[in-house]
């Protein structure tokens, strides 16, 4: 059953994204026969699911279409991160580790959700930058199902760099990141509307500022580079950033807490994972390359929308 929205994130909804809520179950419906009618397509059907997809979408049936099949495409393609998604007691451990957190719901005017990135919070020694997506993957595909203002108003990324040294660079896999980018860009369910990267020591500013070039001429949001945390507040608000920031939106370990809670909750969900996916050799169309569909390697047949 389908959750209601507040007022606020209705009128978001029905100005930003096109949501028109008489016609939300009849675009499910269209997306369910669709999925059932492609043979090499396995995917959920679940109405908070393809709301989710809908809405990173703005309700066009065909771009959703495309997202929802390269996201299970992605399945084969990025193994790594999309396949034994389980819980686990090491996922829960890396939870702790706050690398990766969604602050309490937005409490600021433009209700965009906050998603905090702090990549120094975990020994490279003990947990791999694989492991870390592996975690992200899958909080990112509960917060789109669970957070209404993230899945309506979109996410507002702080990428805080502290502890973030030259050592934990020369390990940077420049294809494992192509694949994870390409994934975030094209297959995500959250729609991200700007970035703030904070922190940056000076030891790594021209690889930050290497990857801040590249990526600010792919993407249609602003990615601002951050001489304090301070500046923030600027184009933030205190009543958005959780305390650790100087804000008033709860503490990062209650953030912890909750996403623990919600992975806990989602057992069942994961556990029925591995039935999902494409099966490339029953795809319609023509032979193409995932170079020229992700960029990274492979083979798939074209994508056929019809």
């Amino acid at each position: 059953m389908r959750r209601p929205l507040s007022p606020t994130l209705a009128k978001v909804a029905e100005q930003e994204l096109n949501e028109t809520p008489d016609r939300i179950q009849q675009d499910i419906i269209i997306l369910r026969v669709w999925i059932r009618q492609q043979p090499h397509l396995r995917a959920r059907t679940e109405d908070e699911f393809l709301i989710a997809f809908l809405r990173r979408c703005r309700y066009s049936l065909e771009e959703t279409k495309r997202r929802i099949d390269r996201y299970f495409t992605y399945y084969n393609l990025f193994p790594e991160v999309m396949s034994n998604r389980s819980i686990t007691q090491r996922l829960l451990d890396i939870n702790r580790l706050g690398v990766c957190l969604f602050p309490d719901t937005p409490k600021c005017d433009n209700v965009s959700a906050l998603f905090v990135a702090r990549f120094g919070q975990f020994d490279p020694n003990q947990y791999s930058l694989r492991e870390i997506y592996h975690f992200t993957s899958m909080a990112i595909e509960i917060v789109a199902l669970e957070n209404d203002y993230a899945s309506v108003a979109g996410i507002c990324e702080i990428i805080d760099l502290e502890g973030v040294n030259s050592d934990r660079m020369r390990r940077f896999d420049r294809v494992f990141f192509r694949k994870w980018w390409n994934f975030l860009h094209d297959c995500c369910p959250l729609r991200v509307k700007e970035v703030y990267v904070i922190n940056m020591p000076k030891d790594i500013q021209r690889t930050i500022m290497f990857l801040y070039n590249l990526l600010s001429s792919q993407v249609n949001y602003p990615i601002h580079v951050l001489k304090t945390p301070s500046e923030l507040f600027e184009h933030i608000g205190k009543e958005c950033l959780p305390e650790e920031y100087g804000g008033t939106n709860g503490h990062m370990l209650e953030s912890i807490a909750d996403m623990e809670d919600l992975l806990n909750s989602y057992r069942s969900y994961f556990e029925q994972d591995h039935k999902y996916g494409t099966i490339e050799e029953l795809r319609p169309g023509e032979i193409n390359t995932y170079e020229a569909e992700f960029g990274v390697n492979g083979s798939f047949r074209k994508l056929n929308w019809d």
